[in-house]
C-alpha cells in the first residue's frame, strides 16, 4: 500500500536526520510519526504533522525539520511535496501512480482491499440471546454488528470463529418451561411473570401434538405472593411432581425457539460457526468440568475467599466495584461462575483474541470477566468487549415496545418483512455501537437521498447502468487530468485497503458505512457533473475507469457490511 511505503520512508528519514543531529528519538515518539490520508486536495494526497511533534526533541523550528524531511522523501510515485503553515508536510502523487492503482483495482476486483497476511485467530461471541422467544430489534443490532465485525477481521487477515452462547440452563429457561407446561395443560391459568404471546401458545400446541396432555393440579394459593419466588416455586413443583413432562418441555421449547432464532438470523445472512450450550459446561460436582476447573484455577491463584458459607472471587483487586460470589452457600454455582467456566473453555481452545459483543446493559460484566480471564489465560491471549446500545424503534412518531415476557414486542422478523434485511443492516451499522439508535421506519422506506441506504445503493446501481452500456478499455489511452480533478473519488478508492484494515483494528464497522456514504455522494456528484459517455474517447475511458473502480469498491464494501449490492432498483 502507498501509505505503508510512505510511512516506512518517513520513519527512515526521521531516524537519518536524528542521527545527523545526534538526537535520540524514543519509541513512543517514533510510533507517532506517520502520514495521514488528506481530506482536502489542497493538503495533498497525504499529509503529516510529525515535524511539530519532533520540534522539542530536535530543538528546532517545525518548518526547518519539515524541509529536512521532505528532502528524504524520494519515492517514484511522489509528484511533489510542500511544507505549509507551521510545518505540515503535504505529499502529492503522480497521475501515473493513481491511474496504475485504479487499474489494479479493476484487475483485483473482489480481492481489492483484502489483506492476505495472517493476523491470528479470533473468537467473536455475539447475539447469545436467551432462547426464550423470537429476536427483537435490539438483538438484531448485536447480530448485525457481530457479523460485520467478523467480515472486517477476516478481510484483514484474521481467522475468525463466530459463536452463539446458548443459555439453556438458567432461571429464564425454567420460567419458559413452566410457561409452556401451563399453556399446554391448564386452561385460563395466568401467572404474572410467565412468558406470554402467540409464540408460547404455538409451541405449547406443538408440544401437545408430540407428547400428549397430562393432568396437572396447580393452585396459586400453594405458592408465595412474591412474584419472583412464586415463579421459582412453580418450576420446583413441576420438576418434583412432573419430572418427565418437565424434561420434555424443557428440551422441546429450547429446541423450537432456537430453530426460530436460527431461521431469523439466516434470513439476515448471519451465520454462526458454533452454537455453544451452557449445559455443556458440566456440573460443579464433576472435577473435570469447565466449571470446576475454572474455580480451581482461581482458588490456586489465591484470588478467592470464603464468606457466609459462599466462595467469592476478590474482583475488587481487578478494578471491579465489589467482590463476586462464585459458589452460593448451598454449593450451587452462580451465573458469574458459569460465565467464568465458559471463558475458561474459550481459553482452552487457544484463541488469540476473544471478543464479546454485548448489549450495553452488560457493561458491569466487563471488569469481572476481564479479571477472571486474565487470571486463567495463557500469556498472549486477550479479551475484548464491544458494547451496543438499545434501538428505539419509531414509526409515525410512535415508539414500539420491546418486551419479551409480555409477548407484545415488535419482532425483528416483522421489521424485516416491512423493510428488507439489507436496509435494516445498513441502518443498524450507521451509528457507533455505543450510541443509542433511534430507528425511523419511515426514513428507511424513503426513496430519496435522505435515506442513506437508498442513496448508497443508487450509486452502485448507477455504476452498473453505465457499465452495461460501455466498458472500460484497459489498453486504450486515459486522460490523466480527469483522474486528478476527481480527487474525492480517487482518494477513497486508493486508500480502501488501508481504511478497511484500520476499521477492523478499531472495531468500527460504522466507519465503513460512513465511507460508503461519502464515496456514494462523491460518485453522485461526479455523475451529475461529468457525463461518462463522451465524444472524447480518452476522457470517456478515464471516466469509465473511475466508474468501474467505484463499482468494485462499493460492492466490496457492501459485502463487508453483509449487504447485497443492488444492480437495479
Amino acid at each position: 500500500m502507498i501509505l505503508d511505503k510512505l510511512n516506512k520512508q518517513l520513519i527512515e528519514t526521521v531516524q537519518k536526520v536524528a542521527d545527523q543531529k545526534s538526537v535520540s528519538i524514543d519509541k513512543k515518539l517514533l510510533s507517532q510519526i506517520n502520514f495521514e490520508i488528506s481530506d482536502e486536495e489542497s493538503h495533498g494526497d497525504y499529509s503529516t504533522s510529525c515535524a511539530l511533534k519532533l520540534s522539542k526533541a530536535f530543538n528546532m523550528q517545525p518548518r526547518e525539520i519539515a524541509k529536512l524531511l521532505t528532502e528524504g522523501l524520494s519515492l517514484p510515485f511522489i509528484e511533489s511535496t510542500s511544507v505549509e503553515g507551521a510545518g505540515f508536510i503535504n505529499v502529492f502523487l503522480t497521475r501515473e501512480e493513481k491511474i496504475q492503482v485504479l487499474k489494479e483495482v479493476v484487475t483485483q476486483d473482489s480481492k481489492w482491499g483484502k489483506n492476505t497476511k495472517k493476523q491470528g485467530n479470533v473468537l467473536i461471541e455475539f447475539v447469545s440471546s436467551n432462547p426464550t422467544g423470537p429476536l427483537h430489534v435490539g438483538h438484531g443490532r448485536g447480530a448485525v454488528l457481530g457479523m460485520a465485525l467478523s467480515n472486517l477481521l477476516e478481510n484483514s487477515g484474521y481467522e475468525v470463529t463466530k459463536e452463539y452462547y446458548v443459555n439453556d440452563a438458567g432461571r429464564q429457561i425454567s420460567i419458559l418451561t413452566s410457561s409452556i407446561l401451563i399453556k399446554a395443560h391448564i386452561n385460563n391459568f395466568d401467572v404474572e411473570g410467565m412468558y406470554e404471546g402467540d409464540y408460547i401458545y404455538e409451541i405449547a400446541q406443538e408440544f401437545i401434538k408430540e407428547h400428549g396432555k397430562i393432568d396437572i393440579n396447580l393452585d396459586l394459593k400453594d405458592f408465595s405472593d412474591d412474584r419472583e419466588k412464586k415463579l421459582d416455586q412453580i418450576s420446583e413443583y413441576f420438576q418434583k411432581n412432573h419430572k418427565q413432562a418437565w424434561d420434555q418441555a424443557n428440551n422441546f421449547s429450547v429446541s423450537e425457539i432456537l430453530n426460530v432464532i436460527k431461521e431469523e438470523l439466516h434470513s439476515f445472512e448471519i451465520f454462526h460457526d458454533n452454537w455453544f450450550h451452557e449445559s455443556s459446561l458440566g456440573s460443579i460436582q464433576d472435577v473435570n468440568s469447565d466449571l470446576s476447573k475454572s474455580l480451581s484455577i482461581l482458588e490456586k491463584a489465591g484470588h478467592t475467599f470464603s464468606k457466609d458459607g459462599a466462595v467469592w472471587f476478590k474482583t475488587t483487586d481487578f478494578n471491579d466495584d465489589k467482590d463476586r460470589v462464585l459458589l452460593r452457600e448451598n454449593g450451587e454455582p452462580t451465573y458469574y461462575l458459569t460465565d467464568v467456566g465458559y471463558h475458561k473453555n474459550k481459553i482452552d481452545r487457544k484463541y488469540d483474541i476473544c471478543i464479546n459483543v454485548f448489549g450495553a446493559d452488560h457493561h458491569g460484566y466487563i471488569p469481572r470477566l476481564t479479571a477472571a480471564f486474565n487470571v486463567m489465560k495463557n500469556k498472549q491471549q486477550e479479551i475484548e468487549f464491544m458494547l451496543y446500545q438499545l434501538v428505539n424503534l419509531y414509526e409515525g412518531g410512535n415508539k414500539k415496545t420491546m418486551s419479551t415476557r409480555k409477548g407484545d414486542f415488535y419482532s425483528l422478523s416483522e421489521l424485516r418483512d416491512e423493510l428488507g434485511a439489507d436496509a435494516i443492516k445498513f441502518f443498524f451499522l450507521e451509528k457507533k455501537s455505543d450510541h443509542t439508535m433511534d430507528f425511523d421506519i419511515n426514513l428507511a422506506k424513503d426513496e430519496s437521498k435522505n435515506n442513506p441506504y437508498f442513496y448508497s445503493q443508487y450509486a452502485h446501481v448507477r455504476c452498473c447502468s453505465i457499465l452495461a452500456k460501455k466498458s472500460f478499455d484497459s489498453e486504450a489511452e486515459i486522460e490523466g487530468e480527469e483522474i486528478i480533478k476527481n480527487f474525492d473519488i480517487v482518494n477513497k478508492i486508493l486508500n480502501f485497503p488501508h481504511l478497511t484494515e484500520s476499521y477492523a483494528n478499531e472495531r468500527s464497522p460504522h466507519s465503513l458505512v460512513h465511507y460508503v456514504k461519502d464515496l456514494s455522494a462523491a460518485f453522485h456528484a461526479f455523475y451529475e457533473q461529468s457525463p461518462v459517455i463522451n465524444e472524447d474517447k480518452k476522457i470517456e475511458n478515464a471516466r469509465l475507469l473511475l466508474t468501474m473502480a467505484t463499482k468494485i469498491v462499493l460492492s466490496n464494501s457492501f459485502r463487508l457490511l453483509n449487504v447485497k449490492p443492488l444492480e437495479k432498483m
